[in-house]
Parts: structure tokens; C-alpha cells; sequence
């Protein structure tokens, strides 16, 4: 056990780090997952193809904020 920190504390700091990997992996998952979506064939109906697409960027979006968001903050911040 480290004297500087509780036991508490390495767990609370290690679910931190678990959490953060878990929120990582979903947004890169959802990125592609995006990706996916926007792969639309030419003889998909015009409004179906807005809908792949419109989805496929909203999940782009999203995932970009849940990975790529908290690794810069982390580069950045030295966590």
C-alpha cells in the first residue's frame, strides 16, 4: 500500500481510470458505428440515404466527444 494514498483513494482512482477507458472504447465504437452508417449504396431511396447519413454523422459527433475529447483533456492535463 502506498503511504501517500488511502486504499480508498487507489480505488477511487482506479475505477476513475476504468471508467475513463470504458467511455474511450464506447466512443471509438461509436465513431464507427458512424462510419457504418453513412455507407450507403447508390440504389438507396433519397430519403432513407438522409436518414443513414444524418445518423451516421450525429454518431461521428458523438462518439468524437466521448473518445477523442477526454484523450486530449488527458494529454493536455497530464492525468
Amino acid at each position: 500500500m502506498n503511504s501517500e494514498f488511502g486504499e480508498l483513494s487507489q480505488a477511487r482512482y482506479r475505477s476513475r481510470a476504468k471508467r475513463r477507458r470504458v467511455y474511450i472504447v464506447v466512443g471509438l465504437l461509436l465513431i464507427a458505428l458512424g462510419y457504418a452508417l453513412m455507407a450507403v449504396s447508390p440504389q438507396t431511396s433519397a430519403n432513407w440515404a438522409l436518414t443513414r447519413v444524418m445518423a451516421g454523422l450525429a454518431c461521428i459527433v458523438i462518439g468524437f466527444g466521448m473518445a477523442i475529447l477526454p484523450l486530449l483533456s488527458q494529454w493536455t492535463n497530464g492525468e
